[in-house]
């Protein structure tokens, strides 16, 4: 290797909040990027490196290409140097597309039709093996293998009369048009059970087809018409590719397709066995049960095949996915889950050379699954790549051959470089906050063993509160939970705890199902995916700024509107320009008439207390809030920063938000909130420990405040913070699913069978 590349040299970046900083970085080696949220890391992990590394890539590519990408692309840095082709392995989830599962994500699932087309009985082409090819879909499911089905515990309350409200769906309470239907039919008593309706009865008011009835006074129209419930129901969500509403969501459950079982495909390609099994049967296995069925095939047309589909196998497994099955729909896989089926496809490749950039691979493992990523980490790096890796997990931040802390602050008050070595270094420099947190006790492999700094008048073990009642769950058996009943304390701060597939998320559906209109759900989905919506317009912070110009400059409100009269007219007030590239997708470059600040240059010429409106959308909620002295924008910005957001600036776009930060957006319109049920999904996701000890604060006022909070964690900080958990497991997948232990911290750890009362 030339001495010139045996490092990543960056000089003079300035890009987002860095300082005009200068880094070199090792080659060939683990490398972790920690600091506090928005102090600047992934920014230079992604926005500069990865970047880099891509445009480096482009630039082999036809000229008219080229000279796009060049100019769009190149991170604010002086110079840039020793970097090579880079592969950006992140949670990004696979949205909207149910045709796209964990098999052909890995190609596994291509092997695994080569296989059966070469060695099942009777003979048929690969194709007829694909559920997203016409000869081989279900013709009823389509080949999504799985169907919707109306779940009548959820939909009727069938110890109530219409009238009382029996049909839990909002579009069906009384008073509303379609109840004044059924009403009108003259069908049903109204104020008799729905449990005292004869079978007959019952039947017509869930099931019956559509039928015209002619009646002027009821609705003012000649014509109307009543159909069962159920029907509507059924019939408007029925279409392949049509979502169904959040409305109506609560009242399905999703069954395997009656017609293939799951297996996706027609019934001739489902008649194909290899070693008595079809590949619907193989595809729905997990992923350890798979491989143990393709290692024991002994056919001489396997044995060329065999070995790329175990690897790939092997690869799932060694990520900690092992529990999952090949048919599993990518859309239904957390972010966590996504990266690690992201990271086997690359433990299967044999690049050298190649810098992969990482964020969070350890997101959603318990601490005991830990230990597994960072031996897989190790495997890359010794293949001969460098591997760049933003995280806040203790035990990978030991394990790195080399870690660079971005901060001391989120937003203006980061972008430094504060310590830079390896963890003995790091250690030792009184600069690092990492440094603060991790001298406090020595590591365990794979176990966050942190003692937070938590006053002592605040850590929930010390004063556990009321309970306010209870929730009842009751029956669950959504994927893999085994007919779970249980009662949800009310009033504390509960942990849902277990490991990888143990059946948390299905047991938080299964809340949501039965008591979604006494729960707020804050996950880490989108708080919105519009380019125009920012962090200002989101708090109506904005709104009160553009009174503000408005009446300062006695203009219209419009005018400083980057959505209306004040915006660029090239860029249309986005700031860029999105380039079509065909697929190499779309490129978004700087909009060179307004340079990126949205506006029109005459709006920028009018000022309040010396800053124009893009200047101050260019402020960080910490700085707005210094800034302004209305009341109302001061508020706004303070919960901002309760939540841990004082970095974000204003006019951040709300697509460009991480989970953990959409996240904790959602939870700042709820902090005044009392007596709410509240679930987190992994509220520490993307959380330096000094965030984590904020988030601790945060929930216990929530708690305190007389609301009650559960949140699905691994962290084990706070879980030992919880006033009760609930552990589920023993194992993930079909192993999983079952209550392991639930009670306070002391009780888990005396549960002989719980993973996480071990490390607790």
């Amino acid at each position: 290797m030339h001495e010139k590349s045996k490092a990543i040299r960056i000089v003079g970046a300035t890009e987002n909040n860095l300082k005009n900083i200068s880094l070199e970085i090792p080659r060939n080696k683990l490398v972790c990027f920690v600091g506090v949220s928005g102090s600047g890391k992934s920014t230079i992990a992604f926005d500069i490196i990865a970047r880099e590394g891509q445009r480096q890539y482009f630039e082999s590519l036809p000229a008219f290409a080229r000279r796009y990408l060049v100019k769009s692309s190149k991170p604010e840095v002086e110079s840039l140097t020793g970097v090579s082709p880079t592969i950006v392995i992140d949670q990004e989830r696979v949205r909207n597309n149910p045709r796209s599962t964990v098999g052909t994500l890995t190609e596994a699932y291509t092997y695994l039709r080569l296989l059966f087309s070469r060695v099942g009985l009777p003979s048929l082409d690969s194709s007829y093996f694909s559920f997203n090819h016409p000869h081989g879909a279900c013709p009823r499911c389509k080949g999504l293998g799985r169907a919707v089905e109306i779940d009548l515990a959820r939909l009727i309350d069938w110890d109530k009369s219409l009238q009382e409200g029996a049909i839990r769906h909002s579009e069906w309470q009384p008073g509303t048009r379609m109840w004044n239907i059924i009403r009108s039919t003259g069908y049903f008593n109204m104020d008799t059970k729905l449990s005292d309706f004869d079978a007959e009865t019952k039947d017509k008011l869930l099931y019956s087809p559509r039928e015209l009835f002619s009646d002027e006074e009821a609705f003012g129209a000649n014509k109307w018409t009543f159909q069962g419930v159920v029907t509507r129901l059924q019939e408007r969500n029925s279409k392949v590719h049509r979502s169904t509403s959040e409305r109506d969501l609560q009242y399905f459950t999703m069954t395997d397709c009656g017609e293939c079982e799951g297996g996706r495909l027609n019934k001739k390609a489902l008649a194909v066995h290899v070693e008595g099994k079809n590949i619907g049967e193989v595809g729905n296995m997990p992923i350890h049960e798979c491989l143990a069925f393709v290692k024991s095939i002994a056919h001489p047309h396997a044995e060329p095949i065999k070995p790329r589909l175990i690897e790939s196998l092997q690869s799932l497994i060694d990520v900690g996915v092992g529990y999952l099955s090949l048919n599993r729909s990518a859309d239904t896989l957390s972010g966590g889950e996504a990266q690690r089926v992201k990271f086997a496809r690359q433990l299967g490749c044999d690049l050298v050379e190649t810098i992969y950039v990482m964020d969070e691979p350890t997101a959603g493992l318990h601490p005991r699954d830990v230990q597994m990523v960072i031996d897989n980490l190790q495997k890359l790096r010794d293949k001969g790549n460098t591997l760049l890796v933003v995280e806040h997990d203790e035990a990978v931040i030991r394990a790195a051959d080399h870690i660079i802390e971005v901060g001391p602050g989120g937003g203006s008050k980061g972008g430094e470089i504060i310590a830079q070595g390896s963890l003995v270094q790091v250690l030792k420099n009184p600069r690092s906050i990492t440094a603060q947190y991790l001298n406090v006790t020595p590591a365990k492999a794979g176990a966050h063993v942190l003692s937070l700094n938590l006053d002592p008048g605040l850590r929930r073990d010390d004063k556990i509160p009321e309970r306010s009642g209870v929730l009842k769950i009751q029956n669950a058996k959504r994927h893999n939970l085994k007919n779970l009943t249980l009662e949800l304390p009310q009033g504390v701060l509960i942990a849902l705890t277990g490991v990888s597939g143990s059946g948390k998320s299905s047991l938080v559906e299964e809340i949501m199902a039965q008591h979604g209109e006494k729960i707020v759900l804050v996950d880490h989905g989108a708080v919105g995916n519009t380019k125009r919506g920012c962090i200002g317009t989101y708090t109506g912070a904005f709104d009160l700024i553009r009174k503000i110009f408005a009446r300062e400059h006695k203009m219209s409100e419009s005018f400083f509107s980057f959505n209306a009269q004040g915006a660029c007219e090239e860029c249309g007030g986005l700031g860029f320009l999105d380039l079509e590239m065909n697929f190499l997708g779309n490129v978004q470059a700087k909009c060179e008439q307004c340079a990126g600040k949205r506006y029109k240059e005459k709006v920028l010429r009018y000022q309040y207390k010396g800053k124009n409106i893009a200047e101050v959308l260019h402020m960080t909620a910490a700085e707005a809030k210094e800034f302004f002295d209305h009341k109302e924008i001061q508020q706004q910005m303070q919960l901002l920063l309760d939540v841990g957001l004082d970095y974000v600036e204003l006019g951040q776009t709300l697509d460009t938000l991480s989970g953990g930060e959409s996240q904790r957006l959602k939870l700042a319109s709820r902090l005044q909130a009392k007596g709410e049920f509240y679930i987190l999904d992994e509220p520490t996701s993307g959380l330096h420990f000094a965030d984590i000890e904020k988030l601790m604060h945060l929930l216990s006022q929530l708690v305190d405040n007389g609301n009650t909070v559960l949140v699905v964690e691994h962290n084990l900080d706070v879980i030992r913070q919880a006033d009760w958990i609930i552990d589920l497991g023993p194992e993930g997948g079909d192993k999983g699913g079952e209550i392991v232990a639930q009670g306070t911290v002391l009780d888990i750890k005396k549960t002989k069978d719980s993973c996480t009362g071990k490390f607790l």
